[in-house]
């Protein structure tokens, strides 16, 4: 059996887990990131002007679950404003988040990164509307803004949660080493992730040789090159479904 170790956030849901063990692999999710909620006023205050923007952009559950800490408090008519508004989403998780946080139905799901997301905003809105409320967190990549700037689609960046290494990540992964459950594939599932986990495999006299690197999107894929870390292979739909059709996949 396959042991795959899961490099997610702390608060995993397990549906990656659930839907790997279902399929024959013996899964270690990792707590690899913590998640800080800041600017709460000014997001509600951006949340109480709809009519200044001309839609949303969510690229990380996270960022929903942010902007779900404030929106019970702002107005119901504030509620019906947004709800006519084009939201725009990476990700079936993201989508799923707005769907459960805010009931609204969104836009993009079935783009897998930014880089995807992007064409799909510049389809759907005009050039030189009102901008695009874009909650986001502290390390987001300017991947995205840079592509919405230059097809000239406003946006206004906000913010609303700052990424930090979990406080388990080095005794979890020690934990695991001590046991013998070394992994033969690693999924990392972001660029801060690797940041985190890297110094403390290498502090550990952990060798990745030979074991199977997987990365969820382009943007982890470019962090671990930059790294130096051979990837065997990169899942550019961030699902379950996605990392289970990579590792079946010949590497």
């Amino acid at each position: 059996m396959s042991n795959v170790w899961l490099l997610k956030s702390g608060d995993d849901d397990g549906r990656y887990s659930d839907t790997l063990n279902r399929n024959g692999f013996s899964c270690h999710s990792i707590p690899a990131l913590t998640f800080n909620f800041v600017n709460q006023g000014p997001l509600q205050n951006a949340f109480e002007r709809p009519l200044d923007h001309s839609g949303l952009i969510f690229t990380s559950p996270r960022a929903v679950e942010a902007v779900g800490k404030i929106y019970s408090k702002i107005k119901v008519e504030y509620h019906h404003e947004w709800s006519t508004k084009k939201i725009f989403v990476v990700g079936e998780a993201t989508a799923a988040a707005v769907s459960k946080e805010l009931k609204m139905p969104t836009i993009g799901q079935e783009s897998g990164n930014a880089q995807q997301l992007a064409p799909i905003i510049i389809r759907e809105t005009k050039a030189f509307d009102k901008p695009l409320l874009f909650p986001c967190g502290n390390i987001k990549r300017d991947e995205l803004p840079r592509l919405l700037a230059n097809a000239d689609r406003d946006f206004r960046a906000l913010t609303c949660y700052e990424t930090s290494q979990h406080p388990s990540l080095k005794s979890k992964i020690q934990d695991l080493i001590s046991k013998g459950l070394r992994p033969n594939c690693i999924v990392f599932f972001s660029p801060s992730g690797v940041s985190y986990v890297l110094p403390i495999l290498k502090s550990a006299g952990f060798d990745l040789t030979g074991m199977k690197i997987i990365a969820i999107g382009p943007a982890t894929n470019s962090a671990l090159v930059q790294s130096s870390i051979p990837v065997s292979g990169v899942c550019n739909t961030p699902s379950p479904e996605g990392l289970l059709h990579i590792l079946k996949s010949p590497l």
